[in-house]
C-alpha cells in the first residue's frame, strides 16, 4: 500500500527547511544552489529512510521461537543479525530476526533460508531493495556496466560495483524468463481449452484457466515478424533470436506504419520462438484484426513456425531479402572487375525488382528461365535463384500487397534486431556469457516494450 504525505504535512515540512535554510550561508549560482539541493536532498531522504526501518526491523521482525522451513523441518530462532540495505535514498544496517534449521537436508548442502524478513520484503543476499534493483536494471539494459554505474551514483547518490551491477541483473533477468515461460503456458491452456470447446471434449471439471492481459484492438491490420542478429556470447558469435508483433495506422498515402509494437528476444530454440510469437499474437487479439500478416526472409524455419501457429496469415516474403538474393546472383553473371558489366548487373537488377513490384514473381521467373548461364558456376547460381524463388513464389504477390498498402520490408523487424541486441550487446570489444547476454536481452526488451515499471516486482525476491 503507497504512503502519502498528508497536506498540513507537507506544509509543515516546507515550514520547518525555510526555517532551517537561513542558517545556510548563501550560495552565488545556480549551480551552487543545485548542488546544496541535492545534497540536502540525500541526507535527508536517508535519514527519513533509517528512520522508517525502525519500526519494521529489529523486535518487529520477530516472528516466534519456530517456523516452518522450506525443507520440511523446524527452524529455531537464534538472535538478531545484521545487514545493510542499499536503497534510492542511501545505504543503511539494521538489524532483523534469524532463524536456523538443523535439518538433515541442509547438512547434505541445502542453502537455510533467509530471514523472514528479508523474504517479506523481496530482499535477496544483494543488499539492494527491489525499487534500487529495478534502478539499475533500467539503467544497465542501456548502457554498458562501466558507464551506467556512474550515472546510478549521480543520480541517486549510491555508489555501486560493476559487479554488483551484473548480479543484480542476473537475479532479475530469470524471472523475467520465468514470467514468460508462465505466459506461454497460459496461452497453450487457453487454446487447448478453446479446442475442447469447439470440438464438445467431454473434460472433467477444472478451475478456470487465468484470463490473460490483452492489448486493446487498434486498426485491421496486426503484423508479424522473426529475424536473428549475432553477438559475442559464450566464447563464440551466436544467433540471438527477434521477435515484433506490431498494428499499424495508414500514412497520408495509405500506406501503413507503425503504430504500437512489442518485443520477444533472446537466445532460444525456434520452436520456443515460435510460441512467444503465438503468446504475444493472443495478447495483442491477433483473431480480432481483420488481417494478420507475417513478414520474414527466406529461412525455412520462419514459413513453418508461420504456416503451424499463424496459419491463416498473409505471408510475405521481405522485398529487400530478394533484393540481396538478386544482388548476388548479379555479381554471378556480371563480371564485378569491369565498370560496364558491374553497371549492367546493376541495371538488370533494377529492372528485376521494378518488375516484381509490378508485375508480380511471374515476371522473374520468366526472366531468370531465359537466363543461360555461360559457365557451370552461373548456371548453379540461377537454378539456386529459382528454386528460391518458386518455393516463395505464393509469398511474392508484391502488385496486391502495395496496391492494398501493406508493407513489404522488414524494416520494423531489423530495427527490433538493431534496438534489441545491436544496441545493448554488440558495442565495440563486448564479450558476453551466455547467462549475462540472456539477462541483459530479457531486461533490455521490458524496458523497450515500455514496461520498465514492471521491473521492481521482477526485482522483488519470491
Amino acid at each position: 500500500m503507497a504512503v502519502h504525505i498528508s497536506t498540513q504535512a507537507q506544509k509543515d515540512l516546507r515550514e520547518l527547511i525555510a526555517e532551517w535554510h537561513k542558517m545556510l550561508p548563501a550560495v552565488g549560482n545556480l549551480n551552487e544552489a543545485e548542488e546544496v539541493a541535492f545534497e540536502v536532498r540525500c541526507i535527508v531522504a536517508e535519514q527519513v529512510f533509517e528512520l522508517g526501518l525502525l519500526d519494521i526491523t529489529g523486535k518487529a521482525s520477530y516472528r516466534g521461537t519456530t517456523l516452518s522451513c522450506s525443507c520440511g523441518e523446524t527452524k529455531h530462532f537464534v538472535d538478531y543479525r545484521k545487514r545493510w540495505v542499499k536503497s534510492m535514498c542511501g545505504e543503511t544496517q539494521i538489524e532483523r530476526a534469524y532463524y536456523h534449521c538443523t535439518g538433515n537436508k541442509h547438512g547434505e548442502g541445502a542453502k537455510q533460508d533467509a530471514p523472514p524478513w528479508d523474504q517479506e520484503q523481496g530482499l535477496t543476499r544483494l543488499i539492494g531493495t527491489p525499487r534500487f534493483k529495478a534502478a539499475v536494471c533500467r539503467v544497465m539494459g542501456v548502457v554498458p556496466y562501466s558507464i551506467g554505474v556512474g550515472l546510478v551514483s549521480e543520480l541517486c547518490g549510491v555508489s555501486i560495483e560493476e559487479s554488483t551491477a551484473e548480479g543484480i541483473m542476473l537475479e532479475v533477468g530469470p524471472r523475467i524468463r520465468a514470467m514468460e515461460a508462465q505466459r506461454v503456458e497460459q496461452v497453450k491452456l487457453h487454446i487447448e481449452r478453446a479446442m475442447e470447446e469447439r470440438l464438445m471434449v467431454d473434460a472433467p471439471e477444472r478451475a478456470p484457466v487465468k484470463p490473460l492481459e490483452t492489448h486493446p484492438v487498434v486498426g485491421e491490420r496486426l503484423y508479424l515478424g522473426m529475424d536473428a542478429a549475432t553477438a559475442h556470447i559464450g566464447g563464440g558469435w551466436h544467433n540471438v533470436q527477434h521477435g515484433i508483433v506490431f498494428n499499424v495506422k495508414q500514412d497520408k498515402h495509405g500506406k501503413d506504419t507503425v503504430f504500437q509494437r512489442e518485443y520477444t528476444a533472446g537466445q532460444m530454440e525456434m520452436e520456443t520462438l515460435g510460441w512467444r510469437m503465438r503468446t504475444l499474437y493472443e495478447t495483442w487479439q491477433g483473431r480480432y484484426y481483420k488481417q494478420r500478416i507475417f513478414l520474414g526472409d527466406g529461412a525455412p524455419c520462419n514459413w513453418k513456425i508461420a504456416s503451424e501457429l499463424f496459419p491463416d496469415a498473409i505471408m510475405i516474403l521481405d522485398f529487400w531479402h530478394v533484393s540481396e538474393h538478386l544482388g548476388e546472383l548479379s555479381k554471378e553473371l556480371y563480371r564485378q572487375d569491369d565498370e560496364k558489366q558491374k553497371a549492367l548487373g546493376k541495371r538488370w537488377v533494377d529492372d528485376r525488382l521494378s518488375a516484381l513490384k509490378r508485375k508480380g514473381p511471374k515476371s522473374l521467373l520468366r526472366a531468370l528461365k531465359r537466363r543461360r548461364g555461360k559457365t557451370a558456376a552461373q548456371r548453379e547460381a540461377i537454378r539456386k535463384e529459382l528454386h528460391y524463388i518458386t518455393a516463395n513464389q505464393a509469398r511474392m504477390e508484391y502488385p496486391a500487397h502495395i496496391a492494398a498498402g501493406r508493407m513489404i520490408g522488414s524494416g520494423p523487424v531489423e530495427a527490433t534486431c538493431k534496438s534489441v541486441t545491436g544496441g545493448r550487446l554488440k558495442g565495440t570489444g563486448m564479450r558476453w556469457s551466455i547467462d549475462g547476454a540472456d539477462a541483459t536481452v530479457a531486461v533490455r526488451v521490458i524496458i523497450l516494450n515500455g514496461d520498465a515499471g514492471r521491473l521492481a516486482d521482477y526485482a522483488k525476491a519470491a
